[in-house]
Formats: C-alpha cells, structure tokens, sequence
C-alpha cells in the first residue's frame, strides 16, 4: 500500500470517529458498507491528495449521517431517476455538515472538485451550464461549494437555500420530493432536447460556461443587493461566505469530437424521451448519471490488485490438550512400556535436579538483581516540602533544607508463553529442546514469573489420542481441518493444528513434579534412534508431522489475552522454538462457493490479512515467510505480546541457516549487492558460523519478532554436566579465569534461559 493510501486510511478513521474497516479496489467509486463499516476507497490513476480528502471526507459524512435502512428504502420505492435527485441534495447535506465538523476539509472538496471538472467527470465539456435542468444546476452549485455563479429563478432559489439548511435525512428527502414533482413541471414545459443540454452551434468548446461568459467565481460575497437570479452562498454557520474555486478555460483534447459527443447525448436524451404518448417520462439527473459512467474510466487498470483475508476464528476446544490430560496420556503410555517407570522417571528427576539446580538458584539471583539495578536507575529523588529540622542551621548557606523522598517506579510484570515444534525436523532436537524448556519452567517458577509451555503440531493421530470423543471433521473444500478453524467465505484456508499443554506454573507441588518427570522420560525416548530405546520408546502421542506455526499463532490469540488478564501481566512473551520455515498458506475459502479456495500471491497482488472483529488489517510483505510474518505483527497489535524467536540451526547446514535467517546491519548492506559482493558474504557466513558455535547464540533482526535468536541444534543444544575443574597450579589469577570460564560455559549451555532473563529483568 502507497504512503497517500496509507495516510488517507488513518484519516478516514480519525474523521468518522471510530475504527472503520479502510479497503482499496478496482471500483468506480468509493462506497461504504454501514452494516459492516467498511469504507471502499477506488484505486484511480494519478489521484492527487485533495481528491482522496475529498472522497474520504464524503464516504465517511455518509457513514455517519447517512441511514441505511432510510437510504435504501427511498430509492427502492421511487425507481433509479429518483435516486439521481436524493443523490444530489443528501451528498450536499453531508458535505456541508462534513465540512462544518472538519474546516481543513473545504479546501480539498474544492480543489477535488475542480480536478473531476477538469477531467469532465459531469459531462459539460461543450454545454452551458446555466441552461440546463435545476437538477443538474444544483449538483454543479452545490459540488462546487457553491462557488460557481450559476443561475436560478426566485423559485429554484428557494430550493437551494432550503439544501443549504437541511440537517437531517429526513428534511433532504421531504425536499428531494418537493424537487423531483417541480423537476417534472419543468421537463413538461421544454420544447426540445437542445434546450435542455444548452447545445449551441456556435459555441466555442469551453468546459462549462454561464450565460456572462464567466468560468471563476468570486471569492466572497456580501449576500446582499445581488439579482434575484443569481444564487449566493450562505454559510454554514449564519456567515454568508463563500469559497473560491479556480476554473480556468481548457481547449478540448478531443480533437474535434465534442461535438459529435453532444450530439450523442441529445440521442441517449431522445430515446429516454421515447415512451408511450400517453406516460410522463420522468425527469433525470445528467450530470450525476454522468458522473457514475465516468467514475470506471480513472480505474488504474494495470494496478496490483487489493486482496482482503479474513483470519480465521479458532475453535480452542479442538485445538488446546489441557496439561492435565497430557500428562495422563504420557503416564499411561510409560506405564505400558515398563512396571519400573515410577524408579527410572524418579531417577531421572534426581539427576536433573543435580545438574541443574544450583545453576537455577544463581539465575534466580542474578535475575533479583537485575530488576532491583533497574528500579534503582530508574529511581527519582524529590523534595516533600516539609522541613527537616536536622538540616535547618544551614539555612543561610544551603536552601536544600527540606525532606526527600526517593520515588521508584514498579517493573513491568511478564509472563511467558511457549509454542515447541513438533515437526519431523526437530527429531534430533528435541531431547536438548525439552531440557531447555524445563530449565525455564523451573526458573520462572522459583522467580514467580508466569508461564504456560505448548509443543504444536497436524499430527492426526495425535488428535485422535488427545480427543477420543471429536472424530476427525473434513472440510467439503478439500482439506482436513477437524474442526480446528471457523471456515467461512474469504477466511483464510488453514490445516489443523493441535497446542498439548506440557507445563505451567497453576499446577501444584505434585502435579510439576510429575509434569518434569516426564518430560525427562520423553528426553530419554528421544535420545535414542529408531529402532533402539535408553529406558522409553518413543510415545504415539508424541509423534511427529509438519510446522503449522501460522496456525499455531492465530490459535495463541485468545489464549494469550485470558492468560495476560488472568495472571494481571503487563507483558507477554511468546517464546517460540523451531527449527523450520512455517507451514505455506496461500490461498482462502471461495467467496461464491464455485472453487474450493481462491489462491492470492504477494508477488502480484497486495495481501491483507483482515481481523474484523479487533479492526485490524495487516499487509502481507513479498516472501515465502509473508504469511506468518503478517499473522506475527497482527498478533502483536492485538494483545500487545513480545514474540521471541529461538530458531534451532543443524550443525550440517549452519551456513544455509545463516544466510536465510540472519539479518544484521552488515550482512543487510552486503546484501544489497549480493553479486558483486558473493565472497564477502561468504566470508562472513563462515564468521558467524564459528561465533555460533563458539557462543551457542546469535541475534537477529528478523521480522515479525521482538527478538530472533540462531542457536545450535542437535548435539550443540545438549546441556554438558558442566563441574568445576580446578587449575592444576592454584593462584588468585587462575582461580578467578577459571571459575569465570565456568560459570560462562553454564550460562551459554543453557542458553534459552540466558537470553529470556536479559530480556525481561525490567
């Protein structure tokens, strides 16, 4: 989208107070929806900034005094022509009241005016203006602010001040009648078409002319002595006060031809003439019939098409596997495996609590310490206007006699959420993965910081254990969902997706205890290869299958706004640990119901995805990764939440992983030039390789994330049995190098955590 297009989409919501649904297409015009409120602006060629004001201030004076049922009903019940009249006196009801909300608007309707004048949108290149019906002299009067001096009898005077003065839908449509029944008055009494089209053999080819031969009208007016058939302006506000609007002579293009268009219009005139003898044929509305023809001709036809998705309403009750149920299905599956379960799943424990326990107390400190660093930075120090009497001798030397108070600010409370992959990929990363993810929940929990974890995947057999009273649902479109999203017209066409909750800080002693335990039985089973087994196999319910994290993150919607509100968070941290690409999405259901899915491409269209119910719209940049990026800054604006990227890099394809997921201020500025720069680039490909593997970490400015980290995968991730090896030859200096490199290792194997407290010691 333009930056004009961008700008005009803001100001249309700051206008009608509210936040409308802002679309682009390739309509004639632009149009509002009152029942679902979305304002459709045209895509025209070379539209200037006036000319968007001046549709954007008109649709949105129709959405906020415009009544649809009112609307609707008047031009239902009186035929099209009649429609043509109620246009013209309620577009001048709206504009005036627009204009009198928002004064910065009276110079663009005038100036957009003068540009549909001079693209002859009203069909007057070659005509007289004041010699055509009232009707058509009023839509010019009042589209022109009422500038143009275009003439009126002391009855049709009478009209105009009356439209200047209508405030409300019904006076414009009582009014509109009273015209329409004079309009047909005038009709029976002129003689030939000629008369009513102003067409003059003679005329010389000016646009649009008064009988003085004048095309300006006059900046002001004093309202008083003018000739009865001359029409003023009277001010909105009591002033009579009128606005200028430059209409300076333009020779026709048409290279001759203005007057056989003429001539064209006094046949379409005739035939609209040719009814039965005995029927009165109703009066039209030229210029505004003029008006809606030409609107298709400024369409930009070889404009990029708009396309609008709607996101899809999750249906959580088929999506989310409570931690509860989880962990009785992995206790059931263990159980069947082996009688010893309960020993080895507390040997484990044990051991884990060893490793790592002591390494999470010291975290928990240092992270105490952090927070209470950065109250105190923050801290403000204030008189209190009270004196202190310990300080009062010094009054003639020192003014700071009085008492003060140290203010700190209090620190933002968060709160993580994690999404795991649960991809065929992540085989040989889960074991490291599960660790991490128990170090952090064991750390949040000690620090009191709230914490759900999610492992997410489309398994369908993992659904079928977790929900054995849901049968899978297949979508009549060709795509198994079971139930997981709504499926409407224009939604976006996703696959399923299940979140099994692992662990999380609302369970008790026991139940953690329990949740821990096994998940260092699943660490267990997946050490081991196919074929083969330490103390587990791999369980059915944590099978494998593909990376539907799109899906996964427009499921987390609802999940994070009930678990910020019921934890009282100020912020949420959505860490997500993957280790490939989001599944492809890229196509929505059918409107019409002809096709199973409509297919949109960023390559050649520009994307929206569309949240009507929290009116939030969101661009899809160009990109295999589009998709889920535009659903990661949706989710961002809707419940405020820190996305946190760990994505997990094999140690045979780092530099692959690197050059697709690293993004800094130096490989940005090389890629700019990636020709010519190739062996730069991959230099430094190899550079960050070694300092990936050296520092277990690296940080990158990805889009759609807060924070984007590369970490190793597969055995890089393992977390070492780290002890303290002390120095052979033992000296202050080689003790404190040596425990220094200690306790560094410690913080780069459990890296996940490292980073996490960085980022919310705040």
């Amino acid at each position: 989208m333009s930056n004009i297009q961008n700008q005009k989409s803001g100001l249309a919501k700051l206008m009608a107070t509210e936040n409308l649904t802002v679309q682009h297409a390739k309509v004639p015009t632009a149009s509002f929806d009152p029942k679902n409120r979305i304002l459709t602006c045209p895509i025209w060629e070379q539209m200037s900034g006036d000319l968007y004001d001046l549709l954007m201030g008109h649709e949105v004076g129709h959405a906020l005094d415009t009544p649809a049922d009112g609307w609707h009903g008047a031009v239902h019940d009186r035929g099209a022509n009649y429609k043509g009249f109620l246009n013209v006196v309620e577009d001048a009801r709206i504009e005036k009241r627009q204009k009198r909300r928002y004064p910065g608007l009276r110079k663009s309707f005038v100036n957009g005016f003068n540009e549909l004048m001079d693209k002859d949108f009203f069909g007057l290149r070659g005509r007289t203006v004041n010699t055509l019906p009232f009707i058509d002299r009023l839509n010019i009067y009042t589209k022109s602010s009422y500038s143009l001096p275009v003439e009126f009898n002391a009855k049709e005077q009478d009209f105009v001040d009356r439209v200047q003065a209508c405030e409300s839908f019904e006076d414009a449509l009582k009014l509109t009648d009273e015209i329409w029944d004079y309009s047909k008055e005038e009709q029976a009494q002129t003689n030939t078409p000629e008369d009513s089209f102003g067409y003059d053999e003679d005329e010389d080819g000016d646009d649009y002319e008064t009988e003085s031969g004048s095309n300006e009208g006059d900046d002001e007016t004093d309202g008083e002595g003018n000739e009865p058939s001359k029409s003023t302006q009277k001010g909105e506000d009591g002033d009579e006060e009128k606005e200028s609007a430059s209409n300076s002579d333009e020779e026709s293009d048409e290279d001759g031809d203005d007057e056989d268009e003429t001539k064209n219009d006094i046949n379409r005139f005739k035939e609209s003439e040719s009814v039965n003898e005995d029927q009165t044929p109703e009066p039209r509305c030229e210029t505004d019939e003029n008006y809606r023809q030409n609107e298709g001709k400024l369409i930009a036809k070889h404009a990029r098409e708009y396309v609008y998705v709607n996101i899809p309403k999750p249906n959580l009750k088929r999506i989310v596997t409570p931690a509860k149920r989880v962990q009785e299905i992995l206790t059931q599956e263990f159980i069947e495996q082996t009688s010893e379960y309960e020993q080895i799943a507390g040997n484990l424990y044990n051991d884990f609590r060893r490793k790592n326990e002591r390494f999470i107390s010291l975290l928990a400190k240092e992270f105490e310490m952090r927070k209470a660093a950065d109250k105190f930075s923050k801290a403000k120090v204030s008189s209190t206007g009270d004196i202190d009497v310990s300080r009062v001798f010094k009054y003639q030397i020192d003014d700071s006699i009085f008492k003060k108070v140290m203010r700190v600010p209090k620190g933002k409370s968060h709160g993580l959420v994690l999404l795991l992959d649960k991809s065929g990929s992540m085989s040989d990363n889960l074991t490291a993965s599960y660790e991490q993810i128990l170090i952090l929940s064991m750390f949040c929990r000690k620090v009191n910081i709230p914490f759900t974890a999610y492992g997410f995947g489309n398994a369908d057999h993992v659904h079928d254990k977790d929900f054995p009273d849901q049968p899978q649902q297949y979508d009549l479109r060709d795509s198994r969902t079971n139930g997981c999203f709504s499926e409407n017209a224009c939604e976006m066409h996703t696959s399923s997706v299940y979140l099994r909750e692992m662990i999380n800080s609302k369970m008790s002693n026991s139940e953690f205890s329990k949740a821990v335990k096994n998940i260092l039985c699943l660490m267990d089973a997946w050490s081991g290869r196919w074929g083969t087994r330490n103390n587990f196999y791999r369980p059915p319910s944590d099978s494998l299958s593909n990376t539907p994290l799109t899906e996964a993150m427009i499921a987390c919607q609802p999940l994070i706004t009930e678990f910020k509100t019921a934890n009282n968070l100020d912020i949420v941290n959505l860490c997500v640990v993957h280790d490939g690409d989001a599944d492809e999405i890229n196509s929505s259901i059918s409107k019409d119901g002809t096709t199973p899915r409509t297919y949109f491409s960023t390559s050649y269209q520009n994307v929206f995805l569309c949240d009507k119910k929290n009116k939030v719209q969101q661009e899809v940049p160009h990109g295999d990764d589009g998709v889920r990026i535009a659903i990661g800054n949706w989710l961002t604006k809707t419940t405020g939440v820190k996305i946190i990227g760990f994505y997990l890099a094999p140690n045979s394809a780092m530099k692959g992983a690197i050059r697709r997921r690293l993004f800094n201020d130096e490989l940005n500025e090389l890629r700019k030039d990636e020709r010519a720069k190739w062996y730069e680039l991959k230099d430094a490909y190899s550079k960050y390789a070694k300092i990936l593997r050296k520092e277990k970490f690296l940080e990158s400015k990805n889009p759609g994330y807060e924070s984007f980290f590369l970490l190793p995968g597969g055995a890089d991730l393992n977390i070492e049995d780290d002890d303290f090896a002390a120095p052979e030859k033992i000296t202050t200096t080689t003790l404190t190098k040596a425990f220094s490199k200690y306790t560094k290792n410690r913080q780069v194997n459990r890296v996940l955590v490292s980073r996490f407290i960085g980022m919310i010691a705040v």
